[in-house]
């Protein structure tokens, strides 16, 4: 009896549920009706009461996630219901033949059979095949009414992300208060008074005092921060303290950088932790009232944003983490404390106010004090950002007037004064009335700005380890230089004084070279990826408003789908996402391939002009396939297009010939690769390497460091001398010029021993010396030998210039040098001066 009651008192309840998930259904679809057809008036026609009908609506709308936890309820049980079933089924089966189940349990049971038995047993056997019946029926019958729940749940989820897109696309754009009008500012100091009064402090002193003799938890959570403030000075001297241990080779970690940070953070959270808590007790209490929860939920609010002020200001106070650890200069860091300072006293009180003025009074959107501390928090930040960003005495400035910059200094131009003002049109459009608008778009701004400053740390972080790394590094190679050097002069007999000439100052930091540009170009990349993903994550929320950039046609396109023509409208919408698809195609064009080489040279066995070739073809890919999406996304096709690619084919004919070839000899270079970026070359009277091989032209770099630009069609129609082409083995000839009279075998013998004594050159193919003939002064005698590295060329040139003048000298071979034959003119008087002549005291000549 009390197991058919459970299951009656189920079905009970799943009946009940699914006509509540078909009622609230029904409502929601009846509701979205009379939405969709207001907005379909137009969206600037409606007033501030449908909007706040409209977020009415939003709030009042049933919570997905216990429909979703009330799904995963349902699931087990079916599951269980159904595998119950399953045993049903299974036992009622054996029980189709009661005879035989009856002498299979008695043969199990092994006991003497009785006519009473066994027709007990029958009786048994026959009620329990008609309770497995009904226990499946019953069984089947639960399992439809868990799908008819289903069913309606599923409709009511439906109708909820319909209704929850379509608040989504609109709500944003919806006024939510009535404009503000300047009569309604007297009534300022009244509605003051009443966030100032006594009378609600008190309340808010009352629900506290009973949290604190009725919430162990706050008692705790109170003795925790007390203990945090008072050890807090502590923390703060810490890091100061591990500052003395930086830039040192021998003392310096990247780990007292990590360290520094944790305890900033922790320093940090003093605080506004204290602000947290007090806000969570004030919503939590059971002696809770409407001034304290408005309170309490701003106090919770504004926590998570006084903490990221106090942790940033704390990273840039003097001897902090930013000071020190990533060096960033006095000049930057003062602006950064006071223009922190300024929000933590402006912004952070006034976003308070406006917060309790609001749910205080929501259907007047808080008042006009709600609405004037709205203006003073985006004024505050945005003067905050008119400081800290300006060219000449923000943050920016030592870097903007760097000569190389230049490109950034114009982008600084157009969103420096986008960043300012943003704030500023937030506080008009909450005087306009847009109050959601505003405040929505307010919060993922600020979201925004501390993305940037994590980043901004995070890129910090990065460098700091590339440089005590690179530290490390330089440090270890000197002192094994400085160990190689004594051992050489202990070798050498020399071992009195090495300490003094050859000790190094371990303490004296050591000047490292700047970062590779791969390195610069990863983290770059990361910053990057890592900053879009952070700003899709934050503002995903709004982008289904941006749909109502759908509605606005801007022209129409014919497209053919499927063999039929239709007519495609192009939006605001589109030009906007085909914008985005060109940001994306530049961003990806300019990093994609540092990242690219980074991973080809950790992954893969692979020479650096096969690098190059890979990390180009793989830019042109991009870039092609960004303009191809642009085209297709704003709704150009082939068929339209190739008018315009036949009559460039005509112009390029007769006036771009040229550049056409040399972009079409750079493909072919990069894929023949007669060149290659690192060969060593020749065109016409020019040697040097090959650093840049670019759509137009390449670039030679030669032995002065001066860059030769190349077309590429030169490479393919010329004559090029590559001499690295196959392999790097070169040959040098050293012309040495002996006097008449030397012993020519034994300056032979000389000279194939300086070049079998040097260590670059090769011994097969193995050096070769000749007498080549009889000159004006010198008897011509010639050294061919052979090197494996060209970069090896010019130093085994002059060693062995050194070792065959060295030998010539002490075998006593003379080099000649140019002799000259002085005839003087006998014709006539030749006259002779003597100058410096010296007299004696005598008057004799001497």
């Amino acid at each position: 009896m009390c197991i058919r009651d459970s299951i009656a008192s189920e079905l009970g309840e799943l009946a009940e549920r699914t006509e509540t998930a078909d009622r609230l259904a029904r409502q929601l679809d009846a509701d979205f009706k009379i939405a969709q057809e207001t907005v379909a008036i137009g969206v600037h026609g409606l007033s501030e009461e449908m909007g706040h009908m409209l977020r009415e609506q939003r709030q009042s709308m049933p919570d997905v996630r216990a429909f979703q936890r009330q799904a995963e309820e349902r699931d087990e049980k079916a599951g269980a219901v159904g595998a119950r079933r399953l045993l049903h089924r299974r036992e009622h089966k054996r029980l189709r033949d009661p005879d035989a189940y009856v002498a299979e349990m008695l043969s199990e049971a092994a006991a003497e059979e009785t006519p009473a038995m066994r027709k007990r047993l029958l009786d048994l056997a026959t009620e329990r095949k008609a309770l497995l019946e009904k226990a499946v029926e019953s069984d089947e019958f639960y399992l439809r009414k868990l799908a008819e729940l289903e069913s309606a749940q599923k409709k009511l989820l439906d109708a909820i992300e319909r209704f929850d897109a379509f608040l989504d696309e609109h709500l944003l754009w919806v006024r939510s208060a009535s404009r503000t009008q300047l009569q309604e500012l007297g009534a300022l100091p009244e509605q003051v008074w009443r966030i100032l009064s006594p009378a609600g402090w008190l309340e808010v002193v009352a629900v506290l005092v009973h949290q604190a003799t009725h919430s162990p938890v706050f008692v705790l959570l109170a003795l925790a921060l007390g203990v945090l403030l008072w050890r807090r000075r502590d923390l703060i001297g810490g890091i100061a303290a591990i500052s003395d241990k930086l830039g040192k080779p021998t003392t310096d970690r990247f780990g007292y950088s990590l360290q520094v940070l944790i305890l900033t953070l922790i320093a940090a959270a003093a605080w506004p932790l204290v602000v947290a808590v007090t806000g969570w007790q004030l919503r939590t209490s059971p002696e809770a009232t409407d001034f304290s929860n408005a309170v309490g939920e701003a106090l919770l609010t504004v926590a998570a944003n006084f903490y990221f002020l106090r942790a940033f200001f704390l990273i840039c106070m003097p001897r902090g983490l930013a000071a020190v650890h990533f060096r960033w200069t006095e000049s930057s860091l003062g602006p950064l404390r006071s223009a922190l300072n300024q929000l933590s006293w402006v912004f952070l009180p006034a976003s308070a106010v406006a917060i309790v003025a609001f749910l205080l009074d929501p259907l007047n959107a808080g008042w006009a004090v709600g609405r004037t501390s709205f203006v003073i928090m985006v004024a505050s930040l945005a003067f905050a950002l008119y400081r800290l960003l300006h060219a000449k005495s923000g943050v920016l400035a030592a870097y903007l007037g760097r000569p190389d910059n230049r490109i950034f200094r114009r982008l600084h131009r157009l969103w420096y004064p986008a960043l300012v003002i943003a704030p500023l049109a937030l506080g008009v459009l909450s005087v306009m009335g847009y109050l959601y608008t505003a405040g929505t778009l307010l919060a993922l701004l600020v979201e925004t700005l501390w993305l940037v400053a994590g980043l901004l740390i995070l890129a910090a972080l990065a460098q700091r380890w590339l440089r005590v790394t690179r530290r490390r590094l330089a440090y270890e190679a000197a002192m094994e230089r400085r160990q190689t050097l004594l051992e050489s002069k202990q070798q050498q007999g020399d071992g009195q004084g090495t300490e003094e000439s050859g000790a190094l100052d371990v303490e004296e930091e050591v000047d490292l070279e700047e970062l590779t540009d791969t390195s610069s170009d990863l983290f770059n990349t990361a910053i990057v990826v890592a900053g879009l993903v952070g700003l899709w994550m934050i503002w995903s929320e709004v982008f289904p408003a941006f749909r109502i950039f759908g509605d606005f046609t801007l022209w129409h396109q014919t497209v053919t789908a499927e063999g039929e023509e239709q007519v495609r409208p192009i939006t605001l919408a589109d030009l906007v996402l085909a914008l985005f698809y060109g940001i994306i195609t530049v961003v990806l064009a300019k990093q994609l391939p540092a990242v690219l080489e980074m991973i080809l040279l950790k992954s893969f066995d692979m020479p650096s002009a096969s690098r190059y070739t890979i990390t180009t073809l793989t830019t042109y890919a991009v870039v092609i396939g960004g303009v191809l999406l642009v085209f297709n996304t704003i709704g150009a096709q082939w068929s339209q297009l190739q008018w315009l690619v036949a009559a460039l084919g005509v112009g390029i004919g007769f006036g771009l010939q040229e550049i056409v070839a040399n972009f079409i000899s750079g493909l072919i270079i990069l894929f023949e690769r007669p060149v290659r970026v690192g060969d060593i070359v020749t065109v016409g009277d020019t040697d040097g390497v090959v650093t840049k091989i670019r759509i137009r032209a390449t670039t030679i770099r030669n032995w002065d460091r001066k860059e030769l630009l190349v077309p590429n069609k030169e490479f393919v129609t010329g004559r090029l001398l590559n001499w690295s082409l196959s392999d790097q083995v070169t040959r040098i000839v050293i012309v040495v010029g002996a006097a008449y009279g030397s012993d020519v075998d034994k300056a032979h013998e000389l000279m194939r021993e300086a070049a079998v004594e040097n260590e670059h050159v090769l011994d097969d193919p193995k050096p070769v010396v000749s007498f080549e003939g009889f000159g004006d002064n010198s008897l011509t005698l010639l050294l061919r030998a052979y090197i494996d590295d060209l970069d090896l060329r010019v130093p085994t040139i002059t060693a062995l210039h050194k070792a065959i003048n060295q030998k010539f000298n002490e075998a006593g071979i003379v080099i000649a040098f140019p002799q000259r034959d002085l005839h003087l003119d006998t014709n006539g008087p030749l006259h002779v001066t003597i100058d410096g002549v010296a007299r004696a005291p005598s008057g004799e000549v001497t």
